[in-house]
């Protein structure tokens, strides 16, 4: 009951983001898609639980990331009208996303909680699909130790490759 209970929280507030966030393209053009990830997006939501946000953008012309995590932050902030008192606000350029040089632990989760809130370029969505079942395919498992989660290797010392290498 608790877990549906929390799963019908984060579908509620998944749709309240999407009506909030739906202008911040026409606000800033460099902005092409915002994720929900973390607690929320896996329907996980408890008190403590936050709101963890990805922008990812082209090039906005901020090269400092401090400066440019909090252009982004204001940006979302302002965006949700301070109904979110606990929000976490990363930012990623697309094609960094889309085309990593290396997968880190935090990007995997994100390829594998995140719920696309915003897609301006109607990519997100069947790029995240294609990602999850390459994660699968890999061999990598997810794992969960209480409240928090870590990826296993199918093999330990081995590496994974999720993406197929660029043919040149």
């Amino acid at each position: 009951m608790e877990k549906e209970v929390s799963i019908k929280r984060s579908l509620n507030e998944i749709s309240l983001l999407k009506r909030l966030l739906t202008k911040i393209t026409s606000i800033d053009s460099s902005v092409k898609a915002v994720l929900l990830f973390g607690s929320m997006a896996r329907g996980e939501v408890t008190e403590r639980s936050d709101v963890d946000l990805l922008v990812l953008h082209d090039s906005c012309g901020i090269e400092d990331p401090v400066l440019r995590r909090r252009r982004f932050y204001h940006l979302v902030h302002e965006a949700l009208r301070n109904r979110y008192e606990d929000l976490t606000v990363l930012d990623m350029k697309l094609n960094q996303f889309l085309k990593p040089k290396e997968i880190t632990p935090l990007l995997l989760n994100l390829y594998w909680d995140a719920k696309v809130i915003i897609d301006e370029t109607g990519k997100i969505e069947k790029f995240l699909e294609y990602t999850r079942r390459r994660i699968l395919k890999s061999g990598l498992s997810r794992e969960k130790d209480g409240r928090n989660y870590y990826w296993k290797l199918p093999q330990p010392m081995t590496e994974v490759s999720i993406f197929e290498p660029e043919s040149p």
